[in-house]
């Protein structure tokens, strides 16, 4: 008996250890790696037959059978940890001495400490398991190393009941924050365990506990292991904040509030805004900074100009290579301004381009000064030519790709038509289904609804058809700002510089394929409710001064254009309008959540981005107030917008396309639609990337939800899901619209949508902003006049001098170089940028190994969709995006370089 316990002890296995006894005198288990790798074989079952000589089991011996009794107890052994720290490029001297002063604190045992946390719980606890308390390695050997990532090392001891590790916890003990990259964990039998982190570490003097990481495995809520459970609820609730208090910039906190912070009634009358948000003004929810109110306005919240940082969550924030592209953009946008103004300013007679050649001149010599003016330049202010010296390369704008291959296609009718499928705004284009347009305005205060053009206006331009048989074969479509703009006319009117019309543009769809205007309304409001409206129809010209005329109202439309691009389809249906969903995730969806990890990429920068917006460019007078048309009811317009016609069921592409009467639903096509313009560059690409979303998202949906009750039964979703419609759009919480989430293929569909809004819709608005938009003529963002009639006394001066007429229209000097130099900023992508089909982690951002390669799947789609659009861009058959001096269509292109490329969708709304 005593042989076979003998026996049968020494088949267990070797490198376990009883923790009520020690191998050596004096060893702790902290001292001992038990891995294949630190012992050679003979040494191994040297300590086998050591650890079999302690009497730790009694052998019984049954009638039939042996049986050992043994009383289990937990073995050590150890784990090392890899730890990937992030370093800044560039750092300051303040930032030099402050990681140097860490090094030498982290020698003196001012370290930073990590603990494992398992994913079972300690029955006799009743708390998670977990390791020793380990301290991070090679801090101050490494305090001089050169490299972007530096890698420490960390070394656990656990014992051998600890099971799978799910969690990890830091402390940092240092003066300064850090930022954590990544930490895998080897020497467990599940092999090795990853930890995507991408996060900044702040010191226990900023943020006293410790920062909870989560593995890279998914789990839905309910099947989160019982050792991560109440760590994964302190998290969110962690992020989610109680409300109250302003937030510091080290925070890391999500919540709402109203956009309450654009105006500065502190600084007068003229700076106060509305606050958008709530009953008055609907509008989404923006992220809450919790500043103190203004003096003179206790609703309005007080406000952090330029350059002083706006709050966001601190992983929110731009990381290097972003701010080094808007460090660089600053950088040009002063010395683009600076001389503007200085001509400006000491020679008024320069407030206006006087002919095409001085706009020319901003591209292919940047801005001379006549050597009168540079020697007044050189004695009030010295600097100046030194500045024009060595920094004329700056000095100079990028020629716009609209006026590369063709400098005077912006004059013709078809080019015009071209853009509205193919341009920086494509989506506003819709198909004519009722004669004349209609006004949904009241007509009591705007008047009869029925447009002024008239049967007489189109019919000898629809090639021999009655109007009847055109909108029947769908060859009429509109771009209508009418309704957008008519009730602001008066307020944008009465300002100094700024003219506007409600225009409505009618367009024929030719044989090739192409559109061309045949009509283009100009509408005033009525001078008292009741009167007529001022109505005037221009149509194609056929003698000169009828052609200036039908110039200056195409100029007018790509105003109007300009301004609900900018303000509606860009800022509010791609920024505003996601915004909630964003924070509702990191407020609901916890790290571990499967669809965290799917949408995260999708997130990246936004709420800094949109921030920067409420600082800069959206804010009373700032940039786009400035130059745009609507100038201080730009954000009302936005806000009107999102009452009236936003609506989430619509966004998708495919039901984007069908409202416009765009497309019909057809089930033999590829996408369940047919188009009906076939050559719509922004649509057929875009369908490209909506299917390979879509079946990415489903499959992955898939993968975690198997059935309707999952999707209902997942607490976080639903809250997720929940919050963005109930809070983040609380405005709109009723509508009778909103989708379900009920199904694992809502699911998919909402989760497409958001996708698709956060990447290519986004792209498609943003990236061809200064290569489409930076010649000014070609779509002037505001308009200083009105079109002249006979008997009015401008009339003759346009008639004598129609080119001078026409620029003085347009944006002044300054006003066009400020405009440029900001859209320059807006259509650049810096290095960092992560394109669709993209990772930084393609392999570990999960540890679902099936997902990591259905990813990759999604990615090669991506792919095959680029080199479908290369195609396309070479078919002459497709004229819209092929031609003689015709620009390809590329913003639906998924890669780019840095700069200014014209094409490359990123992920999120990253600028």
């Amino acid at each position: 008996m005593e042989m076979l316990g003998s026996s049968l002890l020494r088949t267990t296995t070797p490198l376990l250890r009883s923790s009520s006894s020690s191998l050596f005198p004096g060893d702790r288990p902290s001292d001992l790696l038990f891995s294949h790798a630190s012992f050679p074989s003979r040494q191994r079952i040297g300590l086998a037959r050591r650890v079999v000589r302690s009497p730790v089991a009694a052998v019984v011996l049954t009638e039939r059978f042996v049986r050992t009794e043994a009383e289990e107890k937990p073995v050590w052994f150890k784990v090392q940890a890899a730890v990937t720290v992030r370093r800044r490029k560039q750092e300051d001297l303040k930032e030099s001495i402050a990681n140097q002063v860490d090094a030498f604190l982290d020698k003196m045992g001012k370290n930073v400490v990590m603990e494992l946390v398992s994913t079972e719980i300690d029955p006799k606890t009743r708390k998670p398991k977990t390791s020793n308390r380990a301290a991070l390695r090679g801090w101050f050997e490494k305090k001089n190393t050169k490299a972007e990532r530096v890698v420490y090392t960390a070394e656990f001891a656990v014992d051998s009941s600890f099971g799978e590790p799910g969690a990890i916890t830091v402390l940092n003990r240092h003066q300064s924050e850090f930022f954590l990259e990544s930490i895998v964990v080897e020497g467990f039998a599940c092999g090795p365990v990853h930890f995507a982190c991408n996060s900044w570490v702040q010191p226990t003097s900023v943020h006293p506990n410790n920062r909870v990481f989560f593995g890279n495995k998914p789990y839905l809520p309910s099947q989160t292991p019982a050792g991560l459970r109440e760590l994964r609820q302190q998290e969110l609730k962690a992020l989610k904040g109680d409300g109250n208090g302003e937030r510091k910039l080290t925070d890391r906190i999500y919540d709402y509030d109203t956009y309450n912070d654009l105006g500065n009634p502190d600084k007068g009358i003229e700076f106060a805004r509305t606050t958008l948000g709530g009953e008055k003004m609907p509008f989404p929810r923006r992220l809450r900074t919790g500043r103190a109110p203004t003096a003179t306005d206790s609703h309005a919240e007080s406000r952090v100009e330029d350059p002083l940082p706006m709050y966001v969550p601190r992983d929110e924030r731009f990381e290097e290579g972003k701010q080094e592209m808007l460090k660089a953009g600053a950088l040009k946008a002063v010395l683009h301004n600076l001389v503007p103004l200085l001509v400006a300013f000491l020679s008024p007679q320069s407030h206006d381009f006087k002919a095409f050649h001085e706009l020319d001149n901003l591209f292919k010599e940047g801005l001379r000064l006549k050597r009168s003016l540079q020697d007044q330049l050189f004695h009030k202010i010295p600097f100046v030519t030194k500045i024009e010296e060595s920094s004329e390369g700056l000095l100079r704008y990028d020629t716009p790709d609209i006026i590369t291959k063709d400098k005077f296609a912006w004059l013709r009718d078809d080019e015009f038509a071209r853009q509205t499928l193919a341009g920086i705004n494509p989506v506003n284009i819709e198909r004519l289904q009722v004669f004349p347009p209609v006004s949904r305005l009241d007509p009591s205060v705007y008047g009869p609804p029925e447009s002024a053009i008239t049967e007489e206006h189109i019919t000898s331009h629809l090639n021999g058809m009655s109007v009847q048989q055109a909108l029947e074969e769908k060859k009429l479509f509109i771009l209508d700002f009418h309704d957008v703009y008519l009730p602001f006319i008066d307020r944008i009117n009465a300002q100094d510089g700024r003219k506007a019309y409600g225009t409505r543009t009618v367009f024929f769809l030719t044989e090739l394929g192409t559109l061309k205007p045949i009509a283009i309304e100009l509408s005033l409001p009525p001078v008292r409710p009741g009167d007529a409206r001022t109505k005037r129809v221009l149509t194609p010209p056929t003698d000169a001064t009828g052609n200036w005329l039908w110039q200056l109202a195409k100029a007018h439309v790509c105003s109007n254009d300009a301004g609900v691009h900018q303000l509606v389809n860009h800022w509010l249906r791609t920024h505003a309008s996601v915004e909630p969903f964003t924070l509702a995730a990191h407020r609901q969806l916890s790290a571990m959540h499967p669809i965290f990890k799917l949408l995260k990429p999708h997130m990246r920068y936004t709420l800094e981005v949109n921030a920067l917006a409420r600082q800069i460019l959206i804010n009373g007078g700032g940039v786009i107030e400035s130059g745009f048309t609507p100038g201080p009811v730009c954000m009302e317009i936005s806000a009107a917008a999102y009452r009236d016609h936003w609506r989430f069921d619509q966004e998708a592409l495919p039901a984007d396309l069908i409202r416009r009467g765009m497309a019909v639903e057809d089930k033999t096509q590829p996408h369940g639609l047919r188009l009906v313009i076939e050559d719509y560059p922004y649509a057929t690409d875009g369908l490209l990337l909506w299917s390979a979303i879509q079946s990415w998202v489903e499959t992955y949906v898939a993968a975690y939800y198997s059935d309707d009750e999952a999707v209902q039964s997942d607490s976080e979703l639903q809250s997720w899901y929940s919050e963005a419609v109930n809070v983040g759009h609380a405005d709109k919480r009723h509508a009778p619209w909103w989708p379900r989430l009920s199904s694992p293929a809502e699911l998919s569909s909402v989760l497409t949508t958001l996708i698709w809004l956060s990447s290519a819709q986004h792209a498609s608005l943003n990236f061809g902003q200064y290569p489409l938009g930076g010649y000014i003529p070609n779509r002037p963002p505001m308009m200083r006049r009105l079109v002249p009639m006979e008997g009015d006394p401008e009339y003759e001066h346009f008639r004598a001098d129609p080119v001078k007429f026409f620029l003085s229209a347009l944006p002044s000097l300054t006003q066009a170089t400020t405009f440029m130099t900001v859209i320059d900023t807006l259509s650049t992508h810096s290095v960092d940028e992560e394109y669709l089909g993209e990772r930084p982690d393609p392999y570990t951002w999960t540890g679902d190994g099936e997902m990591v390669e259905a990813f990759h799947e999604f990615a090669a789609e991506v792919r095959r969709a680029e080199t479908e659009i290369a195609r396309r861009n070479a078919d002459p058959a497709r004229r819209n995006r092929c031609g003689a001096g015709v620009l390809p269509y590329e913003l639906m292109a998924p890669s780019s370089g840095p700069g200014i490329t014209c094409r490359g969708v990123p992920n999120s709304v990253s600028i």
